[in-house]
């Protein structure tokens, strides 16, 4: 991730407090931004989904890019400092060093989802109950066009995911 940070060294920077929000749940900024320093937590509601610490990891790419609302928040769990990119469509648009940074990171992600996926759907593919859905749930999800997909429940019981 260095040449993520060497890549975006120009651009301006934030600190953030320990407790600080950095992106609200549902909320548009249309910036995006990488860490340099600190701990920040994404959570999804009250549960946290994961941390990360990496230096020259991005924030926040998701609604930036797909100019939708934050699927999570973003939290300081430490003093954190992050560089930000203002207007992200303009940046990565202009930068094919960026887009290339971004897609890799994305491309990383997808590939430990799908692995994940594999296992569960090996895991619960022969089980009898309501676990057995599993495997027909996951290979419905990630068989759907991007246009099909809308995060969250549909049941009104239940809180977005």
């Amino acid at each position: 991730m260095d040449e993520v940070l060497a890549l975006c060294s120009g651009l301006p920077s934030r600190h953030l407090e320990a407790g600080e929000v950095l992106l609200a749940e549902g909320g548009r900024s249309g910036s995006m931004f990488v860490l340099v320093s600190g701990r920040v937590e994404v959570r999804k509601g009250q549960v946290t989904v994961t941390s990360v610490s990496e230096p020259g990891a991005f924030l926040g790419e998701m609604s930036a890019l797909l100019d939708t609302p934050t699927s999570a928040g973003v939290v300081a769990v430490v003093p954190t400092e992050v560089l930000v990119l203002e207007d992200a469509v303009t940046a990565v648009a202009a930068d094919p060093q960026l887009t290339l940074a971004i897609a890799r990171l994305l491309a990383r992600r997808l590939r430990a989802v799908t692995s994940y996926l594999g296992d569960l759907k090996r895991q619960y593919a022969d089980l009898d109950g309501h676990l057995s859905m599993m495997d027909t749930v996951l290979t419905e999800l990630s068989s759907m066009r991007p246009r099909d997909i809308e995060a969250g429940s549909e049941r009104d019981d239940l809180p977005d995911y």
